[in-house]
């Protein structure tokens, strides 16, 4: 994965104020979560990602319309929010055992609940599974991308939060690139397993 690559994209996307746009939703999205206990986080997230995913497909603009698309059926939404706090249960009970295994059980489903919004059809284990298959070799270099916004925080920390503005949507955004990147990969993969044995058969 190019990390340098996803990053720059994020920042094309961003540009022009579009940062602080996206800063605004994110402070607003947050607020809803804290007033529910964070119940509607994975909701409000569920709405990002269409929104943010929308614009790398060439949207101009971020469109409010994506945030009512979680009540358009409930039921989807519901297993995105199974999936969502599922996850976190698995880390946590990772993380209780010891960081390590937490850390690594992040790593393997933190697509589960991405996967989940973009496949209404499939079960909520069947997320994780895919989460899990996904990461497959690349939780290292999830972990790297991850440790590459330390100086984003540092920034955050000595501007006493000011340099948020621009960092927190250029994570998200950033974040979610990634993800896009690494669907891609695994997508051209698939095909070109599905294509071999039919290369091999016509050779015989």
């Amino acid at each position: 994965m190019v990390r340098k690559e996803i990053k720059q994209q994020a920042k094309d996307l961003i540009k022009n104020g579009k940062w602080f746009l996206l800063f605004v939703v994110i402070l607003i999205l947050s607020a809803v979560s804290s007033l529910t206990a964070g119940i509607l986080m994975p909701v409000a997230l569920y709405g990002l990602h269409l929104a943010i995913v929308a614009m790398f497909a060439g949207a101009a603009d971020l469109d409010f319309n994506h945030f009512g698309t979680p009540f358009k059926d409930i039921n989807h939404t519901l297993k995105v929010v199974a999936v969502y706090f599922l996850t976190m249960l698995i880390v946590m009970l990772g993380t209780m055992l010891f960081v390590i295994p937490g850390i690594i059980f992040y790593m393997m489903y933190v697509q589960a609940y991405r996967i989940m919004i973009e496949k209404p059809e499939i079960g909520i284990m069947d997320a994780l599974r895919e989460s899990k298959e996904m990461m497959k070799g690349y939780k290292m270099d999830y972990f790297v991308f991850l440790l590459s916004f330390i100086g984003h925080y540092l920034l955050m920390m000595i501007t006493f939060g000011l340099w948020g503005l621009y960092a927190m949507p250029f994570f998200v955004v950033a974040d979610t690139n990634y993800y896009l990147h690494l669907k891609k990969v695994r997508n051209e993969e698939k095909v070109v397993a599905e294509a071999a044995p039919v290369e091999a058969e016509v050779f015989e």
